[in-house]
């Protein structure tokens, strides 16, 4: 069950003059410890939205990247969380320098061990005002099945309130595993749902989030999985695609990767449309 908290992200979005236009720049969020927010290469972790990247929002990924070239590139369609913060399990660390690439049409996560931990990254699509209330979410993706990494692609509250403001998970789960969503309520207890389905991540399956007023579907290659009128987040929330150590990993070390361990999360295309959408 997934009940640890997501690692707060990008926590704020100024207004700056640019070139005498208006340009929203984010920043983020570093580790508790107070150190630095740097990406990939040592860059600093922000960057402009403009005008750029309004809804609906749609990725092929036809631009290649290789490893630590992934912001260099695509920047200005997306952000990562820094190098050097530990993920849910605190076991992992966000590396995507190490990660991330773009290759034959595809987003590559290549999930490893670097400088004896494991590497993982996590991507926030850049759009317009940052988040948004209610939309839709779609990704076209396939996994290695691989002992000890997980998937969790969620929409996170802009406000950084959990559990108050709920989550949205869909998928989310081992890569050993198969495909769940969970729907945590907008409730300060902490409330949640859990639908599940037979399919593998050795497939190419599309999984889609309708959030819309009262009511959250998920959609596993257009067929419904299931359902909630409870607990329905009603404020803005980002969409993160969020690879990371296996939960269990935090207490369990045989839940953990070996270290050779590799696995590759790839992801062909996503899409996000606001509400209501055609």
């Amino acid at each position: 069950m997934d009940s640890l908290p997501r690692r707060a992200v990008l926590a704020a979005v100024l207004t700056v003059g640019l070139g005498g236009a208006t340009a929203a720049v984010v920043r983020t969020r570093g580790p508790s410890t107070g150190e630095g927010t740097t990406g990939e290469d040592g860059e600093t972790a922000s960057g402009a939205y403009g005008a750029a990247n309004a809804l609906p929002f749609r990725e092929d990924f036809t631009h290649d990247a290789p490893e630590g070239r992934f912001r260099a590139v695509h920047g200005e369609r997306f952000d990562v969380y820094p190098t050097g913060w530990r993920d849910t399990s605190k076991v992992g660390v966000y590396r995507p320098d190490e990660v991330l690439s773009v290759h034959d049409g595809v987003l590559d996560f290549r999930l490893h061990t670097v400088d004896g931990a494991p590497a993982t990254a996590a991507v926030v699509p850049r759009i317009h005002g940052y988040g948004q209330r209610y939309g839709r979410y779609s990704v076209r993706l396939r996994a290695e099945s691989v002992r000890g990494f997980k998937v969790a692609f969620l929409l996170w509250p802009d406000s950084e309130r959990w559990p108050d403001d709920g989550e949205v998970d869909f998928p989310d789960a081992d890569l050993t595993g198969e495909l769940g969503a969970f729907l945590h309520h907008a409730d300060p207890a902490g409330t949640q749902e859990e639908f599940g389905t037979d399919a593998s991540f050795e497939q190419w399956h599309t999984t889609t989030i309708e959030w819309s007023p009262g009511l959250v579907r998920f959609l596993l290659d257009d067929v419904e999985v299931g359902s909630s009128t409870t607990g329905v987040p009603d404020r803005s929330m980002h969409f993160v695609l969020q690879t990371e150590t296996s939960l269990g990993a935090a207490d369990d070390p045989s839940a953990r990767p070996d270290p050779d361990a590799q696995a590759h999360v790839l992801v062909d295309w996503l899409s996000i449309e606001s509400y209501p959408w055609s």
